[in-house]
């Protein structure tokens, strides 16, 4: 079923909480794209219709001793294609023990914050009316599902959402007492063209701006590494199949450089990249996964952070080399 964007018209619905017991709050949203069984799921779909500004509360189950919100922290750039390793809560899932990678979607998320007083589960259930006229509310203002972020049983005490990620809406801030985060975070700044509906992801990152950062994290870095070594470093990769030419005497080597956003299990590899590698010259392949970038006031691309391996004198093995495109040549003839 298609996710109701009951919010997509509001420029101050722009508030959304990751329910979690992650040690590296803030650091992104991630989720797979599907749920156990393949099929969509909303809980993890929702990360992909943020937008740049918009301010996720972080629900942790554990952290301040009961679960409750704790801080929050600000959308930047698009979301991207990654994978994840990802197991299943429950019983079935927990025995099968797989934690095999997943296609997944990714959210970076900037300038982390632990509120002063997080709000814990007491004080929101010390709020259930208000909440409740609040859902009732938008329930009639809005058709459809509405993701709220707690549930409501004449059973049992009110709880969050047995999901990953939810929408938090911004009259529910004003009962919780976090309305002053309009102060805080600062104004909206999603670009009027994207200011609704969900933003478009790609199977490598489609933003030029995007690619362009990640990649020059990885190559400064690199540049970095082979200069403290004592290297001389120059940069090739404008006009040959590798990216560093470094030398230190009669050592000469080639650096291939790959940078992610992700984590990188695997990475594009071209057929002149392959090519080099297997030239008398050693070539080096030097990796920087993780990667942090955001998006400036100004649309401007920054990154920063990542984590580095590094194979010196590589050459792909065969056996790990997989094709994913091939060019064709078309025969004579065919019908026009």
């Amino acid at each position: 079923m298609a996710i109701n964007d009951w919010w997509a018209a509001d420029p101050a619905e722009r508030y959304w909480m990751e329910i979690t017991d992650r040690d590296d709050l803030g650091a992104d949203l991630i989720a797979p794209t599907a749920d156990g069984s393949g099929k969509p799921y909303w809980g993890y779909e929702l990360i992909t219709y943020v937008q740049p500004g918009d301010i996720v509360l972080h629900w942790h189950k554990s952290l301040a001793g009961e679960p409750g919100i704790i801080g929050w922290s600000q959308a930047t750039g698009s979301y991207e294609d990654t994978d994840i390793s990802w197991q299943a809560r429950g019983t079935v899932g927990r025995a099968t023990g797989s934690l095999a990678p997943r296609p997944a979607w990714r959210m970076p998320l900037v300038n982390y914050t632990p509120l002063a007083n997080p709000v814990l589960i007491s004080e929101v259930r010390a709020h259930e009316t208000d909440l409740r006229e609040e859902l009732e509310e938008l329930e009639g203002r809005h058709q459809g599902a509405l993701y709220f972020p707690f549930q409501f049983s004449d059973k049992r005490e009110l709880r969050a959402q047995q999901t990953y990620f939810v929408k938090f809406p911004r009259g529910a801030l004003e009962h919780l007492g976090l309305d002053d985060l309009e102060d805080i975070a600062g104004p909206d700044v999603r670009p009027a063209e994207s200011a609704a509906g969900k933003r478009g992801g790609s199977g490598y990152i489609a933003d030029s701006a995007v690619r362009s950062a990640i990649e020059w994290r990885a190559i400064n870095l690199a540049t970095q590494a082979y200069t403290d070594l004592g290297y001389n470093v120059e940069y090739t990769g404008s006009r040959e199949p590798y990216d560093l030419l470094v030398t230190d005497g009669s050592d000469v080597r080639r650096v291939e450089v790959k940078g992610s956003s992700g984590a990188a299990d695997t990475i594009e590899l071209t057929r002149g990249e392959v090519d080099n590698s297997r030239q008398a010259t050693p070539t080096d392949l030097y990796v920087v996964d993780g990667i942090r970038w955001w998006r400036e006031a100004d649309g401007t691309v920054k990154a920063d952070g990542g984590e580095v391996r590094w194979w010196t004198s590589w050459t792909p093995e065969e056996e790990r080399l997989v094709a994913t495109r091939f060019r064709y040549t078309l025969p004579p003839g065919g019908e026009a």
